[in-house]
């Protein structure tokens, strides 16, 4: 019996472990299927990323996932509220397909200013034209890179420090920010201020250039400071204020501050927001719209309307259009 039951038994101990080993063998065939595929794949990212010269630094930079909002977005609803632009107030703003185009400052553009006048705005003028121009090349930098991550997901070294750079200078966050946030937040923030607007709030700040802070410290927009190494106290500040105003060492830098300011400060976002539908629609005609964004900037209660009859009783407009050579 037991050796009829050995009979028996052997040969299908003998199949299991053929089945057994055909198995196993599979398996391991399988595994090193998959894992040569994976390796080709790694080394088609790696020879992508080597094809444009991409250091090890910039890859770790570009091969994360997805911004997180778009990780969020996949496992639960995110509710944003967004607070609405009033559509009375868009619907003054008409696209322009052909914008109007930029003309030369000359010297016969302040003939119609009188002499008082026209010694402030010969002076301030150019710089705030000149600051405008700067902006527009930021932008157009910004726009490149955001082009250059659309179509290669990755920037270099370079690009990046020079984006770090521009988001600080204008109080943007860029640490552990997905690149194209960052370029699209910028864009979003950083723009140009007509210069009828700027012109206008330069000289009711400074009282035509003739105020002690502009005569003194190049203080044009009345800036605030709480940096005792950075301002001087206001004759007629009240007791118990601690604000200082704001000191310059040219009014260059006194306008680059006043630019800084509308495009970084909270207290401006609705100006950005209104200004932001003018560029997608390629108009800055209607300033009035901007202007009216502007009550945050001084306490008085009647500053929007002061800005608006400084424009027009000086026909401050005419130098929207204008930009300078070099």
């Amino acid at each position: 019996m037991d050796r009829l039951y050995n009979f028996f038994c052997f040969p299908l101990l003998l199949l299991g472990l053929i089945f057994i080993s055909n198995g196993f063998v599979g398996y391991v065939e399988f595994n090193a299927v998959d894992a040569k595929k994976t390796i080709q794949t790694a080394n088609q990212i790696n020879k992508l990323y080597s094809e444009k010269e991409i250091t090890p630094s910039e890859k770790e930079i570009t091969l994360k996932g997805p911004p997180i909002t778009e990780i969020v977005n996949e496992k639960l609803i995110v509710k944003v509220r967004i607070k609405p632009i009033n559509p009375i107030i868009t619907s003054k703003i008409e696209e322009q397909i052909n914008p109007s185009m930029q003309v030369t400052l000359s010297d016969k553009d302040f003939d119609y200013l009188d002499s008082n006048k026209k010694e402030f705005v010969k002076t301030v003028l150019p710089i705030i034209i000149n600051e405008n121009q700067n902006i527009l090349m930021i932008r157009s930098f910004v726009s490149e890179l955001k082009g250059k991550l659309e179509t290669f997901r990755t920037l270099n070294n370079k690009e990046i420090k020079k984006l770090n750079e521009i988001a600080k200078k204008y109080n943007i966050k860029h640490h552990n920010k997905h690149k194209l946030d960052l370029v699209d937040e910028i864009l979003s923030n950083v723009d140009i201020i007509p210069n009828s607007i700027a012109l206008a709030q330069a000289a009711i700040e400074s009282g035509w250039g003739k105020s002690r802070f502009a005569k003194e410290y190049n203080a044009l927009f009345g800036e605030y400071t709480y940096d005792n190494s950075k301002g001087v106290i206001p004759l007629e500040r009240e007791n118990g204020e601690t604000h200082l105003i704001k000191a310059f060492s040219s009014y260059s830098n006194s306008v680059e501050s006043y630019f800084d300011n509308i495009n970084s400060h909270n207290a401006y976002e609705d100006f950005r927001d209104i200004r932001n539908i003018m560029r997608e629609r390629n108009n800055f005609s209607n300033v009035n719209l901007l202007v009216n964004k502007l009550s945050t900037y001084a306490e008085d209660e009647n500053y929007i309307k002061t800005i608006r009859q400084v424009i027009k009783t000086n026909n401050f407009s005419v130098f929207d259009q204008k930009t300078i050579t070099y």
